[in-house]
């Protein structure tokens, strides 16, 4: 497998890294502040990725995973932005909710309701549009058992959603 340019790799994959990293903080400063500290990361280390391990967007998620653990943790460098910097979630993104459609709104505020490891299932679903098997991988779990979380997942969101629907 041929290796792409960093560039390229940056423009082909930043939308889904955001996405990825967004689903799990919830809070679009700080994804921010994550992604571009997993791009510069990653720029370091692009020549010693290896097209034969992994693809490229599997590379950079490990990437962008560790850098949020970092992230939570408060390692110094992403001090500046605490996560729960005491603004009701979402407040941030009001002027970016405006320019979205209804159901945009709705989903994030589906998301919101859901617990971090909910919000990462349905981001290795959907987001990186990985199989039950490619997930109970990664999770240590049974194909068969990631299917039946994902099928009470979206119950649950389907639930949240019907319930918005009524205010």
């Amino acid at each position: 497998m041929e290796k792409l340019p960093f560039d390229q790799v940056y423009l082909t994959t930043y939308d889904r890294i955001f996405k990825m990293v967004y689903i799990r903080l919830m809070n679009r400063e700080n994804a921010e502040d994550v992604v571009q500290e997993t791009y510069i990361r990653a720029m370091r280390a692009y020549d010693r990725y290896d097209p034969e391990r992994a693809s490229v967007y599997t590379w950079l998620y490990r990437i962008a995973e560790n850098t949020m653990l970092n992230y939570v943790r408060g390692e110094k460098k992403f001090a500046a932005v605490p996560l729960d910097d005491g603004m009701e979630h979402g407040a941030e993104d009001q002027e970016l909710l405006a320019l979205t459609n209804g159901s945009a709104q709705e989903a994030l505020q589906i998301l919101r309701q859901l617990k971090d490891d909910e919000r990462e299932l349905l981001m290795m679903r959907y987001g990186m549009e990985l199989s039950f098997r490619e997930i109970g991988e990664r999770l240590g779990a049974s194909e068969k058992t990631v299917a039946k979380r994902a099928e009470r997942l979206l119950e649950k969101c389907r639930k949240i959603s019907d319930e918005l629907s009524l205010f």
